[in-house]
């Protein structure tokens, strides 16, 4: 019992002596991935802000990103669960002696890393590398026309978190093939091919907040009854406060009834109060609430 409480001691003492380390390392990453989702996120919508390499808001955009993705683990048990239960069904299914031969098949290092790179070359060019098409959403005349199942998923936003939760799976399958083949020897084309994989697990890492920043981050907008407080709308107008910057606020302005839509900034001297009447989903207002 003594010896359990010395070594329990010891422990606690080495986490507390690396915390400062591991908190510093943690703040960098979430500041990485913040600054990739809030960037990509205001390249989407449109508007130019007065953000500089080094503010706060990249880590709490950070800090949003890594709880969005906590929270998305149910969803990934979700789909995993039908998927492990295929693959019991086939190892019923099949029998013993082709169940060798597909095991052996499959567990061969380089051949399972050419897996792993057709995989994660798949994913990202036919669904991670997709939100590079939604730019300046707020002022265009329309939707892109492809890709349209995510135009669907962006304008209805029922199926967003499990669409997000899909992609991180994809990215755990790589990292997992990594982690498998790690202590096999490779050279030549196979060290090429185990490389090549990470490049890849990596760029899927990295797309995973700019898909944040693009689909999820900030879509639903509050509505105001008036630019600043001072400057009231026409009648028919409606208005949404889309960014609170250092210098200005920019709110987004549709005219009624040609239903034209501009980008005003104020500056932040010239608001004085911000009265808001209701959040809405903004793409969906501007693009099918018409």
């Amino acid at each position: 019992m003594a010896d359990l409480l010395h070594e329990l001691g010891a422990r606690i003492t080495a986490l507390g002596s690396n915390w400062t380390t591991y908190t510093v390392v943690g703040s960098f990453l979430l500041y990485v991935v913040g600054y990739l989702a809030l960037r990509f996120h205001l390249s989407a919508i449109g508007i130019a802000t007065d953000l500089s390499v080094l503010d706060e808001r990249y880590l709490f955009t950070g800090a949003r990103f890594l709880v969005y993705l906590v929270s998305s683990v149910p969803s990934i048990v979700l789909i995993a669960l039908p998927v492990a239960f295929l693959i019991w069904v086939l190892d019923r299914v099949v029998p013993e002696s082709g169940h060798r031969r597909l095991h052996a098949w499959a567990a061969h290092p380089a051949r399972l890393t050419v897996l792993g790179i057709v995989f994660a070359v798949i994913v990202i060019q036919f669904v991670m590398r997709q939100c590079f098409f939604f730019n300046d959403l707020l002022l265009a005349r329309e939707l892109p026309r492809d890709p349209a199942w995510l135009v669907r998923l962006l304008l209805d936003g029922t199926y967003m978190p499990l669409y997000f939760s899909a992609i991180v799976t994809a990215c755990v399958v790589p990292i997992a093939i990594l982690v498998a083949v790690r202590h096999v020897p490779m050279e030549g084309g196979a060290a090429f091919a185990r490389g090549l994989l990470v490049f890849l697990a990596a760029v899927q890492v990295l797309l995973l907040p700019i898909n944040y920043g693009v689909l999820i981050v900030d879509k639903t907008l509050p509505r105001v009854a008036a630019l600043g407080g001072k400057q009231p709308l026409a009648p028919g107008d409606e208005a949404w406060l889309v960014w609170e910057g250092k210098d200005g606020v920019t709110f987004l302005v549709r005219s009624d009834p040609e239903h034209r839509r501009s980008l005003r900034t104020l500056a932040r001297t010239d608001v004085t109060e911000t009265e808001i009447l209701g959040f809405d989903r903004i793409l969906p207002t501007i693009f099918v609430g018409r």
